[in-house]
């Protein structure tokens, strides 16, 4: 089986410690082209590989004993289905006869991650002198298809193992041909992915396409619409799909409202249709008032701006075409009039032959692109004059001193929420990721370790304090691997995010229950993955600390405080003024 994913082009594996999963563990060792990662635990684990499996876009595989270990990644499972990452999710289970009983270590795991796995099955328990050999390859080769066709996600296989769990002697002989193998050739090639036969059995995925006729309807609807928009919601999609995006655009003169997760306010296509501060022109009734559109393509997840989901809310319109890949409806809003089952090239590509030349200069971009341009540029003149340790201000600094190439990982929360709100464009290629599946706050430090431990360039995090306790188990991973990952924790010492909810006024209540400070700080935490610990009270230790961390290999935790109420007020100013800019552009006539 695992000769088999190897050859399907899996190239690592992370193995949680246990009895019951030896033969899984020995099996992967016997694969040299399968790089193994001891995670020690499962939930670190489940999402250490999410982080790799998201950087590589290929599968990864997750190995545990039985029990409660499974269970632990049940997190990770749903933040991979959610957000379309391929796992290969392997359990080692106690036979059927100890199951029921009180035998320990033993949970009943068929089936345990429900909906969430894209096919889950439970194998045929191995033993002496019946031959699998076939089954557990053609297993293989079908769990990684159906990990990978669209639309990815992970696949649980749950294995019965009796003891016996291996032949000890076989299994050391086995792997001492291997050890005096690799000595003979210490390069990296020996976790290359192996190519030397095809797999067992080949899968060729099927490709989604739109009927010629389909287009040409959907043509005719969008070529009325003068007042259209385009909403870029989360998919970090390929600098192929950005050009087509921005294409498409021109075609339709239409604005791009783009989430910073989308991977539109980033890199070398044709941004001059961007519009990147409507989480902000969005607040000001009137601007919602006097410009609903009458057509909407939505390419992606929802976005995060909570303004902008109010907006595409209100209005009702001619028409709400959704772009989404077969087996996903990304619609909580309920207003889609149209779905097209398509990639985002096939689409534009296709939709943009069938619509007439581009249309001569519009009132109506203009309007959109003069809003976010006053809003852009009344922060960023803030910004730069504000001499406190803002929290928007770190996201928006960081990304001036990020080069490019580098990944920036982002928590939820209030962290994704100042990348949509504080950064504008840039002409760097520069990805931002952030688990926008689930929404949650756990497991983020790991996915960034995971990711950063399959990438040559930097990676950067940007995480709260909260979030980060979290995930703090996950922090040992770095002094087992080498990594080169700088964590930026904000410690407002506790969820700064309730803040800006009405629960904030229930005073002390609020404190204990909430917003739950915790009086911590991460120095000493840091020791456990041999980080390089600073701290930065000013805007020169911040730049300094960037800089020696991107320059120097390692795990980097950089500590930044900060104070709740005086974030709010600072959010809040900010937001006032850039509204302000707005409504004086329209005032004067230059908004329509």
């Amino acid at each position: 089986m695992m000769d088999e994913f190897a050859r399907s082009g899996v190239a690592h594996a992370c193995i949680s410690p246990g009895s019951r999963s030896s033969a899984l563990v020995t099996g992967i060792l016997r694969a040299p082209a399968i790089r193994p990662w001891v995670i020690l635990d499962e939930r670190s684990a489940g999402f250490f590989a999410l982080g790799m499996a998201r950087e590589t876009r290929c599968p990864v595989i997750l190995v545990c004993t039985s029990g409660t270990a499974a269970a632990n990644y049940m997190p990770a499972v749903v933040e991979a289905s959610l957000s379309k990452i391929p796992l290969i999710v392997i359990t080692a289970d106690r036979p059927p006869e100890a199951r029921d009983c009180r035998s320990p270590q033993t949970i009943d795991q068929v089936g345990m991650f429900g909906s969430h796995a894209r096919w889950s099955v439970e194998l045929a328990t191995p033993v002496a002198g019946l031959d699998l050999d076939s089954y557990y390859r053609t297993i293989a080769c079908r769990a990684f298809s159906t990990a990978t066709e669209m639309p990815a996600g992970p696949v649980h296989l749950n294995i019965p193992m009796r003891e016996p769990l291996i032949d000890v002697s076989e299994e050391r002989e086995a792997l001492a041909r291997i050890g005096e193998s690799e000595s003979e050739s210490e390069s990296e090639s020996e976790f290359a992915a192996d190519e030397s036969r095809p797999p067992y059995t080949r899968v060729y995925p099927a490709r989604h396409s739109i009927p010629p006729e389909s287009i040409g309807a959907l043509a005719d609807k969008l070529r009325g619409c003068d007042r259209g928009l385009i909403v870029c919601g989360p998919a970090a999609p390929s600098p192929e799909a950005a050009g087509s995006i921005a294409r498409l655009a021109e075609r339709l003169n239409w604005p791009v409202l783009a989430d910073p997760l989308s991977g539109l306010r980033a890199g070398h296509h044709d941004r001059s249709r961007i519009v990147d501060a409507y989480d902000i022109v969005l607040r000001d009734p009137a601007f919602c008032e006097a410009n609903q559109p009458d057509a909407v393509i939505q390419f992606g997840d929802p976005p995060v701006s909570k303004s902008l989901g109010q907006f595409l809310a209100a209005g009702s319109r001619r028409c709400h075409l959704m772009v989404a890949e077969p087996g996903t409806w990304p619609d909580p809003l309920q207003k889609a009039s149209d779905v097209a089952r398509a990639g985002t090239v096939e689409f534009c590509d296709s939709i943009f032959e069938s619509l007439d030349e581009s249309r001569k200069p519009s009132p109506w971009l203009d309007s959109w692109l003069g809003a976010s341009a006053r809003a852009r540029a009344a922060l960023d003149e803030m910004l730069a004059d504000e001499p406190a340790m803002f929290e928007g201000k770190v996201v928006a600094e960081l990304m001036r001193l990020t080069p490019g190439g580098c990944a920036v990982h982002t928590g939820n929360s209030m962290p994704i929420r100042d990348f949509d709100t504080f950064v504008g464009q840039s002409d760097r290629d520069t990805a931002l990721f952030c688990n926008r599946g689930a929404n949650g706050i756990d497991g983020v430090l790991a996915t960034a370790l995971g990711a950063a431990a399959a990438r040559k360039a930097a990676t950067i995090l940007v995480l709260g304090d909260l979030s980060l306790l979290h995930d703090i188990g996950a922090i040992q991973i770095a002094a087992r691997y080498p990594v080169h990952l700088l964590a930026i924790v904000i410690n407002n010492d506790g969820g700064g995010i309730f803040s800006f909810l009405p629960q904030a006024s229930l005073g002390d209540s609020f404190e204990r229950f909430f917003a739950t400070p915790h009086g911590l700080d991460f120095e000493r935490a840091s020791a456990l993955g041999r980080a390089r610990y600073a701290r930065a009270g000013s805007w020169s230790e911040f730049n300094a600390a960037v800089g020696y961390a991107l320059d120097h290999p390692g795990l980097h935790l950089l500590e930044i405080r900060g104070d709740r109420a005086r974030n709010l007020a600072m959010h809040r100013r900010l937001i006032e003024t850039a509204l302000s800019r707005v409504r004086a552009g329209s005032d004067a006539g230059t908004i329509r």
